[in-house]
């Protein structure tokens, strides 16, 4: 047995065809299937598409829609908020009618005429009797919507039909979702208990670009997702709707009771021997042996610099996210076979190195280029700096290089964006060697951006930004080496141990 054989899959959830055999739970998917989580949350490539994929298989007492709103209907969206109400509480309203009307086209698909025969009525009279499917009925066949049927009910009973064909009918979509929407949950009241569904929602953040309309129209999905989950989520079992969203995307939205979802929030964060756990996993099933024997069938036990082994060498330049380590793994694998080793050597995670760092910043501009339109000029700052460790006055005069008239309230601003995405770190608080420790906001969502001190760039990216570890003349290189490779003294332990 060789690394060769080792497949460690690929970094993108949505092409592992073999995540189910290796995929890791850490209690998250124990806690969606009882009810307990209403909203995943998690930063890009932390497992928010694998944990929805294994959320579709693994729920069973409850019917499974899946929605994917990667080409959604947004402009349909932006036309109702002509209705002049407040954008979140139209886009809610959407929102609900969407929900609904996913529901309902699947209760009309039963066997049972109880629950397909009202089902049927109200789908017929919105969308007439058309055999469409899930993407087609919420995406194409909303977007292409020219008529829209009114339910005989309010003010608007004696319209008949909607016809659409400017962007002022905004407003009637607006009304006819919310008449429609009081008769779809007097629907779900009767059909929800005879065939629950769970509906997953992924990929709402393929829409994002950081606009005030797009915060509303996202901040109405979740709105949306809790009006329903709280009138039919039911003890011990899945909620009706589960959503699946960027933690950078949640943490810019803003909207009432916003507050009262903490409970209902899954933040995705690893531990690092949760991390390793994914490790072993893919090379326990590849090798066909147990997970507490994998790591040594794939990976040297000789140490690295500093003592390091390379298991928190390859955790130390992760930002704690399964596609972080699954990527370091396979451009080790990739040196060692060209070097024709049998395991991962030291020499061939340095290396890899090179090639990953480059993965972590690839990432990074894929998460910052939408909100943080100037995230290129950010690193170039970063490479002006030359070193792994600075100071605050290091920053701005390399700031003003790029930027001579920049605000002192700008400067320090930009680094606090790199700060919200864990490339830059603050001294840990009792950190040991006077300040030789850095935490970084993945590991403390609640950590607070202290730039009074000495700071340091994210391992990751030192070598593809060309970065040195410390000035001549500053310190001693061990100093930043040890930033860089000291693990969790449980990790190294464990790394002896394999």
């Amino acid at each position: 047995m060789s690394i060769e054989n080792v497949d460690f899959g690929r970094i993108d959830a949505e092409s592992d065809s073999k995540l189910g055999e290796y995929f890791v739970d850490t209690g998250i998917l124990r806690r969606v299937q009882k009810g307990e989580r209403q909203l995943i949350v998690g930063r890009k490539g932390s497992g928010k598409t694998a944990l929805f994929q294994q959320a579709e298989r693994g729920i069973n007492d409850t019917r499974i829609i899946r929605m994917e709103f990667s080409d959604y209907a947004w402009e349909t969206h932006k036309a109702i908020v002509e209705l002049g109400l407040p954008a979140e509480n139209v886009y809610s309203s959407s929102w609900l009618f969407t929900f609904l009307m996913a529901a309902c086209n699947e209760w009309r698909k039963s066997s049972d005429k109880a629950i397909s025969r009202p089902a049927s009525e109200i789908y017929n009279k919105v969308y007439g009797n058309e055999d469409t499917g899930i993407l087609s009925l919420l995406i194409d066949k909303f977007k292409r919507l020219r008529k829209l049927e009114l339910p005989n009910a309010g003010e608007l009973g004696g319209l008949g039909a909607i016809e659409f064909g400017d962007p002022s009918d905004g407003a009637k979509l607006a009304r006819a979702a919310n008449v429609w929407n009081q008769k779809l949950l007097e629907l779900a009241s009767t059909l929800y208990p005879m065939l629950p569904i769970t509906i997953l929602v992924d990929r709402l953040d393929d829409g994002w670009d950081a606009s005030m309309e797009i915060r509303s129209m996202l901040a109405g999905a979740l709105k949306a997702a809790r009006t329903i989950n709280l009138k039919f989520g039911r003890s011990g079992s899945p909620r009706p709707v589960i959503i699946f969203l960027r933690s950078d995307i949640f943490a810019e939205l803003k909207f009432n009771d916003k507050n009262k979802m903490g409970s209902d929030i899954e933040y995705l964060e690893w531990k690092d021997d949760a991390l390793l756990d994914i490790v072993k996993e893919r090379i326990a099933k590849s090798l066909g042996v147990t997970r507490d024997k994998a790591w040594d069938m794939a990976f040297s036990p000789k140490e690295m610099r500093q003592r390091a082994f390379i298991g928190s060498y390859l955790l130390k330049r992760t930002m704690q996210r399964p596609r972080d380590i699954i990527a370091f793994c396979i451009n080790c694998k990739n040196a060692a076979v060209d070097a024709k080793h049998s395991v991962v050597e030291t020499s061939d995670v340095y290396e890899a190195e090179r090639a990953y760092s480059r993965h972590v910043y690839d990432e990074l501009v894929d998460e910052m280029h939408k909100q943080i339109p100037d995230h290129a000029q950010l690193f170039r700052i970063i490479r002006l700096l030359g070193y792994m460790r600075f100071r605050m006055d290091d920053w701005i005069r390399s700031f003003r290089q790029i930027n001579p008239t920049a605000a002192q309230h700008e400067v320090e601003r930009q680094l606090k964006v790199l700060f919200d995405f864990g490339i830059v770190g603050v001294p840990k608080v009792g950190g040991k060697g006077g300040g030789s420790s850095f935490e970084f906001v993945y590991q403390d969502r609640n950590l607070d951006p202290r730039f009074d001190g000495e700071l340091v760039v994210h391992a990751g990216l030192r070598k593809h930004l060309d970065l040195k570890d410390t000035r001549v003349g500053s310190g001693n290189v061990d100093e930043v080496e040890n930033v860089l490779t000291d693990g969790d003294p449980n990790i190294e332990t464990n790394m002896k141990k394999t």
